[in-house]
């Protein structure tokens, strides 16, 4: 194990670099209190920052929640950061003491007193990157490219005056949010193609002519907006990070440039991290993870790749407790000594529910074989989605709804997802082939000869 005792020696210095890139530091920590509403037993207050996927989870910011939404929760932070607790994005800083109440189904709902407030009230009116920012899926979508363009470009002057009244924020947040309007603005032009031809209804040679004349019509818009605004500090916002690949085209400091190159980079990366399970491809990965400039980038990515590597094929499965359709608690353990797959999904998961009719075909190949079983894992929010899905599809079997903090141990960023375990209960796979792949029989088979 000399490579992987290497790795955290690297990982643990690497890490103190990604801390001193946060500038002047103001450890500290911030507490919350108040209400939720709309979420499940469990719920996240999930880092937003650029190093949002290149860090391995924490169950750190995890807020459990009583009967009536009721929460408290305290936690470390090094540096102001951006987060997300349900579709609210939250601007928190070491100190903050907030009470607050937050519906998951509409975050400008919420509310927040206390330390903090006023940057937090100004947040809930964040508009969504994956909405098309002012766009707002469609809503701003006019007839022409042009039109389009100047409705969103009110929505950013309604949103810069709105700051603009903020008190009692700091001069850091001002420029942070200033740039996001900039950043939205740009993402809302870009995504004037797709929406306007969903929102026009437009089909066939008309969406084809509508696409093409509106990227020749608002080229030059993009360019006005982005130039000079190549900035590697603004990596933290979504928005940014959706954009900046663009960005970069047009000039800007080369460190900048070097920094947000590296981020795309180093993103991609560590998916391909994420899909192998052998220890011994992983550590390969360290080789590819020195050659990157950016030191904090590089430590967050080894802390990941020592994450993976503390974990993986040949490992004992770490056991997991979770409920059926009857309410039941049930252990990953109880089918030792059967070769398991697990499918994990949601209901909110598309790609999850095409993945639902092969899952049953695989299912039915070994219906007469009591050596394999076939576990349908939902890490839904929630048991009504779950339970109507599994209804309406008259699914059997194994039919099992987790927390998805239950299942740290198996760094479950992305779904669908499947796993494999051997009837000795030892990790052949964790990210084994979907069942829709021809290669999930195959090993299925190999495990049972």
């Amino acid at each position: 194990m000399k490579i992987f005792k290497k790795l955290r020696m690297i990982a643990g210095l690497a890490l103190f670099t990604m801390v001193s890139a946060f500038g002047q530091q103001k450890a500290g920590f911030i507490t919350l209190k108040g209400q939720l509403k709309g979420f499940s037993n469990q719920a996240e207050i999930e880092d937003l920052s650029e190093y949002q996927y290149l860090l391995p989870p924490s169950a750190e910011r995890m807020v459990v929640p009583d009967a009536n939404g009721n929460f408290s929760i305290k936690f470390k932070a090094i540096a102001p950061n951006y987060y997300r607790l349900g579709r609210n994005t939250l601007y928190l800083s070491p100190g903050d003491h907030l009470e607050v109440y937050i519906d998951k189904s509409n975050p400008k709902l919420a509310t927040f007193k206390g330390q903090g407030a006023a940057a937090n009230m100004y947040m809930k009116n964040t508009p969504f990157p994956k909405g098309g920012s002012f766009i707002e899926a469609g809503k701003y979508v006019k007839e022409s490219p042009e039109a389009t363009v100047i409705a969103v470009e009110e929505q950013a002057a309604l949103r810069t005056k709105e700051l603009a009244n903020v008190k009692d924020v700091t001069k850091e947040f001002k420029r942070l949010e200033t740039a996001r309007i900039k950043a939205d603005l740009i993402n809302s032009i870009n995504s004037g193609e797709t929406y306007g031809v969903y929102a026009l209804k437009l089909k066939g040679d008309a969406a084809k002519a509508y696409a093409e004349n509106y990227v020749k019509s608002v080229a030059s818009k993009v360019v006005t907006y982005s130039k000079g605004f190549t900035d590697a500090s603004l990596m933290k916002m979504v928005v940014y990070r959706d954009i900046a690949d663009e960005v970069i085209k047009l000039g800007g400091k080369a460190a900048d440039i070097q920094t947000i190159k590296d981020w795309y980079e180093m993103s991609t990366l560590v998916t391909d991290m994420h899909k192998v399970s052998d220890k011994k491809q992983l550590a390969a990965f360290e080789a590819k993870i020195a050659v990157f400039k950016t030191l904090s980038y590089k430590a967050a990515a080894r802390k990941m790749l020592e994450n993976l590597m503390s974990f993986g094929k040949g490992d004992t499965a770490v056991d997991f407790s979770t409920v059926d359709m009857a309410g039941n608690q049930v252990n990953l353990s109880s089918l030792k000594g059967k070769v398991i797959y697990v499918d994990i999904w949601a209901t909110w998961c598309g790609p999850c529910m095409q993945e639902m009719p092969h899952f049953e075909k695989l299912k039915l190949q070994y219906k007469n074989n009591p050596n394999v079983v076939f576990v349908s894992l939902s890490i839904d929010d929630s048991e009504k989605p779950w339970k109507q899905s599994v209804e309406s599809r008259k699914a059997d079997g194994y039919q099992w709804l987790i927390n998805r903090a239950k299942l740290q141990a198996y760094n479950i960023v992305g779904i669908p997802r499947s796993l494999l375990i051997d009837k000795d209960f030892k990790i052949v796979d964790m990210d084994a082939p979907m069942p829709s792949e021809a290669a999930a029989v195959t090993a299925i088979n190999d495990l049972l000869k």
